[in-house]
């Protein structure tokens, strides 16, 4: 009886403790609410809460701030992509409520990115944000085919994925290509390096090529599209992946001027070329893998493009 006393007594105890606790202790959603945080809606660039634009669109971020009890000493603006908010140093007659206009040009990435605006302490202790977040969606503005597999061409049962429309990202073959041959922009075929045993150079041409680098396939009744490539680039995956706008690939395909008919140099993984469609589309071709000792599927590059729209 005196165990089962002194055991009652421990939960009571632990039950006081815990109600004190509740009682005492701070709620995270409610701890930061000395401090609001609005959005005007004052120009048609003004974003307020949610904004869906085109990518290069501009949008204003117009704000007021204002803290109900502490002083204010600096107010940070926080990008989600960013490392690091931007910090704005406050005056004495700003202390308990600043305004300010954020003025953004969204041509850096498309998809979603949200803001926050927070005020700081003297000592740069965060004070609120007043739960407040704005989100900016930019509409893509090109297309991006990823993982592609393109086949090394086989001579017998001809249905190796050897053809590629850059445009929609479709691949075909040769048994099916005839029939969409107005959207192919691109064949691959693989040459031996002189010297070197089962060594390849593994290459790209277009159908309007004369001549015609692969002669195993006649492709004399196909429509044979002018597409232009630039000379390739190793190493370059840091690059295809800052191709973040439509702007950016046709800025960077502009710049490489894509004159070439075919590369022959031969592809590796993490070559990149830009090329230029008959329908005056930029875009960057990039190849992720080399799978060369498949010897069920066959020798295929992995590979993404991005095109702009």
């Amino acid at each position: 009886m005196k165990r089962i006393l002194k055991y009652l007594g421990l939960v009571a105890i632990g039950a006081l403790a815990f109600s004190s606790c509740k009682k005492e202790g701070e709620n995270i959603f409610n701890m930061f609410d000395e401090v609001t945080v609005t959005y005007h809606s004052t120009s048609p660039y003004a974003v307020t809460d949610y904004k869906e634009v085109n990518a290069g669109d501009s949008v204003y971020l117009d704000y007021t701030i204002t803290s109900a009890k502490e002083d204010m000493y600096a107010v940070c603006i926080f990008e989600t992509s960013a490392a690091i908010p931007s910090k704005i140093i406050l005056n004495d007659n700003q202390r308990r409520n600043y305004s300010g206009v954020v003025k953004l040009k969204m041509n850096t990435r498309v998809g979603k990115t949200s803001y926050r605006i927070w005020a700081l302490d003297k000592a740069g202790v965060y004070l609120g944000d007043g739960y407040k977040t704005v989100t900016i969606e930019v509409r893509s503005d090109y297309k991006y085919w990823s993982s592609r597999e393109l086949y090394i061409p086989d001579t017998l049962g001809k249905v190796k994925n050897c053809y590629m429309s850059l445009s929609t990202g479709e691949l075909f073959n040769y048994s099916n290509g005839a029939a969409s041959s107005e959207k192919i922009d691109l064949g691959l075929y693989r040459t031996p390096v002189t010297g070197t045993p089962n060594a390849y150079f593994y290459n790209v041409y277009a159908l309007n090529s004369s001549p015609i680098p692969f002669t195993s396939y006649d492709i004399s009744t196909w429509t044979k599209k002018a597409t232009l490539f630039a000379a390739p680039k190793t190493a370059q995956s840091a690059a295809f992946l800052n191709l973040r706008t439509g702007d950016q690939i046709i800025t960077a395909g502009k710049s490489a001027k894509p004159t070439l008919k075919g590369i022959s140099t031969g592809l590796i993984a993490g070559s990149l070329f830009y090329f230029l469609t008959a329908e005056g589309k930029y875009g960057a071709f990039y190849v992720n893998s080399v799978s060369s000792n498949n010897s069920t599927g066959g020798v295929f590059l992995n590979v993404d493009v991005k095109i702009q729209n």
